[in-house]
């Protein structure tokens, strides 16, 4: 974990920068429905598996799942401030374009403000993922109070 003591609005920071790859979406929907199902499972054909079905629904490809995102975003918040975030924290996202196979996705967030409290210091965050080209993909906010 970094030090968010140490940060100050306008502060940007940098998390994971991945590729969405085949292998990244079947983790992730497999893992949810076989947690989900308490028993090993594969998910079947959906817009985030299946190219026919994808263009079926009037995409023109796989693409990724949101959730997706909003972990490596979530990934971001622990990594800069543990706990923290963890219990007194909070993340919305909003997935404003579609992520195709093969995006590399850049994971971004930016101190808003920061405010002392009775109990710590009080942030809030612009979050955000953008692709290979600069375009945003995803955009949301985050809000951790860090204890003294």
């Amino acid at each position: 974990m970094s030090h968010p003591e140490k940060l100050t609005v306008g502060t940007e920071l940098k998390g994971p920068i991945r590729a969405v790859t085949p292998e990244r979406i079947e983790w992730y929907d497999s893992g949810m429905l076989s947690a989900a199902s308490n028993k090993l499972a594969q998910v079947g054909s959906n817009i985030h598996t299946d190219d026919e079905y994808a263009q079926s629904e009037g995409f023109p490809a796989v693409m990724a799942d949101g959730m997706i995102m909003t972990n490596w975003c979530s990934t971001m918040l622990i990594e800069n401030f543990g706990l923290d975030y963890l219990e007194r924290g909070s993340l919305r996202t909003k997935f404003i374009k579609p992520i195709y196979l093969n995006t590399i996705v850049h994971v971004k967030a930016k101190v808003l403000s920061k405010e002392t409290t009775d109990t710590g210091t009080s942030y809030k965050l612009d979050v955000w993922c953008e692709d290979q080209d600069g375009l945003k993909v995803v955009d949301g906010d985050s809000t951790i109070e860090v204890r003294n």
